[in-house]
């Protein structure tokens, strides 16, 4: 992308503050991860620093599991901004009835692990792989049997559909995120 992406304005605000807001109303209880706190200093956010020198995202899984002092836990990238608190409450209900260190929803062919629900319990197996040098959350999700959620079962959840999975990595996807919020309303 060549710029912090949790910082992109998305419906007027940098997608990562979105994206707490959403979890906000989804559990009541939101923290930021990442590796520079002074990014988001002066927000209400807490912010939770992953502490690894190198950029994988299993380290920000394992550093937001650790700060937080419930089991269940909704884990949530700030690039997957159109990821709509339906979908996000309607996980958490189906996580409720299944107990596996994760509960991961399936779109565009790919497990979802950064929309997705985790326990404590993937704490411990999680930090083993990390500190073997294994940075794969989807190899983290077999070795520890995480339940995955088939893709017509996911698509077939409140606000499941694929494009709500976009992931913005690229310039080019931004673009097409800016375009699209240019002409929706405000929520």
């Amino acid at each position: 992308m060549g710029r912090d992406k949790t910082r992109l304005s998305y419906r007027g605000k940098p997608m990562a503050i979105h994206q707490a807001e959403k979890l906000g109303v989804v559990c009541g209880h939101v923290a930021l991860v990442g590796k520079d706190p002074a990014i988001f200093a002066g927000t209400t956010v807490p912010y939770v620093l992953d502490g690894a020198p190198a950029s994988a995202a299993a380290f920000g899984v394992a550093a937001a599991l650790a700060f937080s002092p419930e089991e269940t836990n909704l884990i949530l990238a700030a690039d997957v901004p159109r990821c709509p608190e339906a979908f996000l409450a309607a996980l958490l209900e189906v996580a409720e009835a299944i107990h596996a260190p994760a509960v991961v929803p399936v779109s565009g062919g790919r497990p979802q692990p950064l929309c997705a629900v985790w326990r404590r319990a993937a704490l411990a197996p999680l930090r083993a792989r990390l500190d073997a040098g294994d940075y794969s959350l989807v190899a983290a999700l077999h070795a520890f049997h995480a339940v995955l959620i088939p893709e017509e079962v996911t698509a077939a959840m409140p606000g499941g559909a694929p494009a709500n999975f976009f992931n913005v990595n690229t310039p080019e996807e931004y673009e097409e995120l800016e375009s699209e919020d240019s002409q929706s309303p405000r929520r």
